[in-house]
């Protein structure tokens, strides 16, 4: 008599294993680089639209957001720099940033010193703007305009401006 005949596998061999060992150690590789950016990683603040924030020498705060396809506005002898479509999936929005020396020393202002920047690697340099160096002395005020080419959908956008201060966009920059 014979007894049931067992089936045997053949076990996968060690090749075969380290195969299957390199996807998955950089599986967990990545897995764990992200888990420590997502519990590290700390929101920068920024300032709420509307209100004010510290700049060297003063403050500046954001009086207007508009799509320059809402309103049509072009600036006055522009020569031409906002004429052409935006590119394909972007739009310009117009910003009037509000700044006044409050310190002795003034305010320093370059539009270099601005951009726009929001999640992913998005940062925008202004297209065009209304003052590009100057000085403002204690007590003055200006409303620099600035216009940027900004993502249609883009979300979190915040103007970035000199030393380190961050004004919120909100959602007023959309026109759809």
């Amino acid at each position: 008599m014979s007894g049931p005949a067992i089936e045997t596998r053949p076990r996968p061999s060690t090749g075969r294993r380290r195969a299957l060992l390199i996807p998955l150690t950089l599986l967990c590789a990545l897995a764990i680089a992200l888990a420590y950016l997502f519990l590290t990683a700390k929101p920068e603040p920024s300032v709420p639209l509307g209100a004010s924030a510290i700049v060297p020498g003063g403050m500046a705060s954001i009086s207007e957001i508009v799509p320059l396809e809402v309103d049509g506005w072009a600036p006055a002898g522009d020569g031409g720099s906002l004429s052409g479509n935006p590119t394909e999936g972007s739009h310009r929005v117009r910003l009037v940033v509000r700044i006044t020396a409050l310190e002795s020393g003034g305010v320093q202002l370059d539009d270099r010193d601005f951009s726009v920047s929001g999640l992913g690697s998005l940062k925008a340099q202004p297209v065009w703007s209304s003052a590009s160096n100057m000085w403002l002395r204690q007590g003055e005020s200006l409303g620099e305009t600035l216009v940027f080419e900004v993502p249609d959908k883009a979300v979190a956008l915040v103007l970035e401006g000199p030393g380190d201060s961050r004004l919120s966009l909100g959602l007023a920059h959309h026109s759809g």
